[in-house]
């Protein structure tokens, strides 16, 4: 069998990027040679970076460094395993095929880690080929599904199939009856699914997120919430503060722009405070701390993040009548409750966030933390505040004026989009040093929980701009 990496040895410099138009034949020709040489030699099974001990004491919580508010329901355990393991086990470079209903049914793990060593291969290539050859496997064992759906139950019994071992390791019984078995081998070709892993990306996230730990700790004790939130960041963007999607979602907790408009000054052209770490978590905090006052439990006030809580506080009406209010639990919903909005997506999202609790908790025995300082980030990560500027402000000034004893000024204040153009008295401003009185009102604790980012304006007292 022919190995992934005699292809990727060869020196290819096809895999610069080109426009499509300037593409040299014969580059495309060493392109589908791989293509189709690694699919029919096949490709290397991913391994796990961790041991199952380790895991296992991770997983299961032995030291209780995570809240009890958050454990885990046997209901997610098994969606709770499979994302702890894409967020500890598998990298970017790394692809787990498997079924979106059943997650413990894993079909393939695919490994690319010598595909992305090849220096001489463009990164947007190798990235392309990854997608190609994942997709390509997975149209196999969606032909291979298809296929045996048209067998009989003897035929299927003779046949010796990788994937036929792998659904009887997943305890799933192959029915007798024609016609049901059929179903089901439609229904497993049907919910096909990829994920690409997340290890090294939440191990970034990590040491992005080193810096802002004491002053969001600080707020969460303030606001009364679990420390376990700082996982929905992870999640929702890998703690990148300057993270975009499609849908227009921005910053470290991915608000999109209605969302930001009700808890964060409007978005304009010049300013985004969704780009803005602290204020952006200090708007999420209050976004959480609402619904877990309309929903009042933490199964359901976590999904809510994501798609809101119109559809669960439909769901808890609905049953309300037949069951007490604090015993209708998203397991309660998932299971009776059937919505496209409710479904696969509330249910992922919070196994998500479960198993991000943990990961967080043990980062230390997960990830190679050691040697990673805060002198990249900020200068004085307890004197870190929020203010409000008395006069009229022009952020590329005022930033001449930090650099020198805040080298971080300009990195925790990513909302200015212009920083030549004159702001507002009010406008929000972060630092790490302490700002002069009279051009800047430090907000105290009380004022960032009581209220709204979008309403710290309100707080500015009437003392004249020095």
């Amino acid at each position: 069998m022919i190995k992934l990496i005699i292809f990727f040895l060869i020196p290819l410099h096809a895999f610069a990027w080109y426009a499509p138009e300037s593409f040299n034949s014969s580059y495309i020709e060493i392109e589908d040679a791989i293509f189709k040489e690694t699919i029919t030699g096949g490709v290397k099974d991913a391994k796990g970076y961790l041991s199952s001990s380790t895991l296992k004491k991770i997983f299961n919580d032995k030291e209780n460094r995570v809240s009890n508010k958050f454990d885990i329901p046997k209901y997610f355990e098994a969606s709770v395993r499979f994302w702890f393991s894409i967020y500890t086990q598998f990298s970017s470079e790394q692809v787990v095929i498997h079924d979106k209903g059943n997650l413990e049914l894993i079909y393939k793990t695919l490994d690319f880690t010598e595909l992305h060593s090849n220096e001489s291969i463009h990164r947007f290539s190798k990235s392309k080929l990854q997608s190609t050859l994942s997709l390509e496997y997975t149209r196999k064992v969606k032909k291979t599904l298809q296929k045996f759906a048209k067998y009989s139950f003897k035929r299927l019994f003779e046949t010796n199939s990788e994937i036929l071992t792998t659904l009887k390791d997943a305890n799933i019984n192959l029915p007798k009856n024609k016609k049901k078995r059929a179903k089901l081998f439609y229904d497993l070709a049907r919910n096909i699914r990829t994920q690409t892993g997340q290890r090294n990306k939440i191990l970034k996230g990590v040491i992005r997120s080193s810096a802002y730990l004491p002053f969001l700790y600080k707020q969460l004790k303030n606001f009364r919430l679990p420390k376990e939130i700082l996982a929905i960041p992870f999640l929702e963007s890998s703690f990148n503060p300057i993270a975009e999607s499609k849908a227009a979602a921005a910053g470290l907790w991915q608000f999109i722009p209605y969302a930001n408009n009700l808890f964060m000054p409007k978005i304009t052209n010049r300013i985004d405070y969704r780009f803005n770490p602290i204020v952006a978590s200090l708007a999420a905090f209050h976004l959480i701390k609402e619904n877990k006052l309309i929903l009042r439990r933490w199964d359901l006030a976590i999904p809510a993040y994501n798609s809101g809580p119109t559809h669960l506080k439909k769901a808890i009406r609905k049953f309300s009548k037949k069951k007490k209010r604090n015993q209708i639990s998203l397991e309660y919903i998932l299971t009776h409750y059937k919505h496209p909005h409710i479904g696969f997506a509330s249910k992922n999202f919070y196994a998500e966030f479960l198993a991000l609790t943990r990961v967080l908790a043990y980062k230390e025995l997960i990830y190679p933390l050691k040697g990673y300082e805060l002198s990249d980030t900020f200068t004085d990560v307890e004197n870190l505040g929020v203010y409000l500027s008395r006069c009229k402000i022009k952020p590329n000034r005022f930033f001449t004026k930090m650099l020198k004893t805040s080298p971080s000024i300009i990195k925790i204040n990513s909302h200015f989009k212009n920083i030549t153009s004159k702001y507002p008295k009010g406008t929000i401003v972060v630092s790490d040093r302490k700002l002069s009185s009279s051009r800047f009102q430090k907000l105290s604790d009380k004022q960032l929980k009581d209220s709204f980012p979008k309403y710290y304006f309100k707080s500015l007292k009437s003392k004249a701009c020095n």
